[in-house]
């Protein structure tokens, strides 16, 4: 016979234990006829999945299924810190069923054509990516043409020469193993990061990074702390691995985690990047690097340190990465060489706790073996012997001229205080508007003049987004910088510059 369960907050919900159709399958239809009727009203909070699973007498799988189900179709909505709510069908457009493809054999529905629960989430949490073409003033790039080409095309040279068939069977599917050794000796000496090789996993990059983790430790519906604003392809891979988004505010002393406390004191991941924040530049404070650490230990949450742009400060001082301080190795540092070589060289790496490090392994296999192993092995040999410190040195130093000859040209545009203000180092400038102007417009009028100037609202997940202006100048020589800035004068007056103290 049919169940009815009574929940806290909903009406009576009508299943069956044994009938041939699954549970979630029974409540989401039921759901759904409640909805579309009005029994279940425009703007009616649900109860938490775990609490509408205790009252239902289902998993929490079950719930989550339903849930997950009726959102895709437009039926729920969620906002973060708020809860999950009945939406409003008058206005939205794609409650109506979807018409089921026909096979032509037998006249039958042929429902095998949708995607997957997983492939719909991918799809909705992929974002259209920024362009990357180096055009003044596209931020996030390194001078293409300051690759030392040469060197490394004579070191795949000599590297293929090498390349055996025995080297391809033997091949690990946590990376290749002189590269693991280099990454851990250069993480060791430049970051205070101790670990053996076998902690360092190689990615594609640390995209592929953040989605390893992702399927490693995080269930659907596990809470995760983004900073805000901040990477978009980092919310993009949380959502997609069904993780639920907590925003960290975040402030010249990098994310603010007392005001995330409040709202969700156990993550079940926190992603951070102490070492410079993206967009907005600033430093996680040594205080607030010891309270995040202190929670992973006491809450049971994973760390993840994206250690984004460490290596174009020009102070000459960085702070330990958060890895070097976690005694409990509740942290997994992220890097990546795309910002350091050339954006299409997608190599990055995972330093993993030393009992995670099998399993990582493992699982990278199932992912896609392994990155492309002559590049791996390219760049073992240019690691080992000391070319890619020596081409850190010398980008940082190139980098460090320009960014003095943009902070003046805009200084002399904009006046005094029109930056935001941020440490010395990496590789863009952020221009703070007014709180009414529209980011994405000015930036619009900008690219007509051929000027690229990237907004940074896009970055913010809620409704509070600041406006600004992310202004690179690592991949452009004087003469580009001295053209850029010109076009931006002529079109200062369509620029409403907010004045930083």
């Amino acid at each position: 016979m049919p169940k009815t369960a009574v929940t806290g907050s909903l009406v009576s919900v009508e299943f069956d234990k044994n009938a041939a159709m699954p549970i979630y399958r029974q409540i989401t239809e039921w759901m759904k006829g409640a909805i579309r009727s009005g029994q279940l009203p425009a703007g009616t909070k649900l109860p938490s999945t775990r609490v509408f699973a205790d009252e239902l007498g289902v998993s929490r799988n079950t719930v989550v299924q339903v849930f997950e189900t009726l959102s895709e179709e437009g039926l729920l909505s969620s906002r973060v810190g708020a809860g999950t709510f009945i939406a409003d069908l008058t206005a939205t457009e794609t409650l109506q069923p979807a018409a089921s493809e026909e096979d032509p054999r037998n006249g039958y529905s042929y429902p095998f054509r949708s995607l997957s629960r997983r492939g719909k989430s991918l799809v909705a949490s992929a974002s259209d990516a920024f362009s990357e073409r180096p055009t003044p003033f596209m931020p996030d790039l390194p001078d293409l043409r300051e690759f030392p080409i040469r060197t490394w095309l004579r070191l795949l040279n000599e590297t293929s020469g090498r390349l055996t068939g025995q080297i391809l069977a033997e091949a690990s599917n946590a990376g290749y193993e002189p590269l693991r050794r280099a990454v851990a000796q250069h993480l060791s000496a430049s970051r205070g990061v101790v670990c053996t090789y076998n902690q360092v996993i190689i990615t594609t990059g640390s995209q592929q990074g953040l989605d390893l983790v992702c399927r490693m430790l995080l269930d659907p519906g596990d809470p995760v702390w983004l900073e805000e604003p901040g990477y978009v392809g980092a919310q993009s891979v949380v959502r997609a691995n069904g993780g639920v988004v907590c925003p960290i505010p975040v402030d010249g002393d990098g994310a603010k985690f007392e005001e995330a406390i409040a709202r969700q004191p156990a993550p079940r991941l926190v992603v951070t990047s102490p070492a410079r924040h993206y967009p907005l530049g600033s430093q996680l404070s040594p205080e607030r690097r010891e309270a995040l650490v202190s929670l992973a230990a006491r809450a049971g949450t994973w760390i993840i340190e994206d250690d984004y742009d460490h290596e174009f400060n020009y102070t000459g001082f960085t702070l330990r990465s958060v890895y070097a301080l976690d005694g409990e190795q509740r942290t997994i540092h992220m890097g990546t060489f795309s910002k350091t070589l050339l954006p299409s060289f997608r190599l990055g790496y995972l330093v993993v706790p030393a009992d995670l490090g099998d399993h990582f392994a493992r699982a990278r296999a199932v992912v896609d073996r392994h990155a492309s192993l002559i590049e791996q092995m390219v760049l073992s040999e240019f690691m080992n012997r000391g070319l890619f410190v020596s081409h850190i040195r010398r980008m940082r130093n190139l980098y460090q001229g320009r960014r003095e000859k943009m902070l003046a040209g805009l200084t002399e545009i904009f006046g005094e205080n029109c930056w935001m203000p941020m440490p010395d180092s990496g590789t863009h400038i952020v221009l703070p508007l007014e709180e009414d102007a529209d980011d994405l417009l000015v930036s619009r009028l900008a690219a007509e003049k051929g000027l690229i100037l990237r907004p940074l609202s896009p970055y913010y997940m809620t409704g509070a987004r600041q406006q600004g202006l992310l202004i690179g100048f690592s991949a452009f020589n004087d003469d580009e910088i001295t053209r850029g800035l010109a076009i931006l004068a002529s079109i200062k007056d369509d620029i409403p510059i907010a004045r930083t103290a």
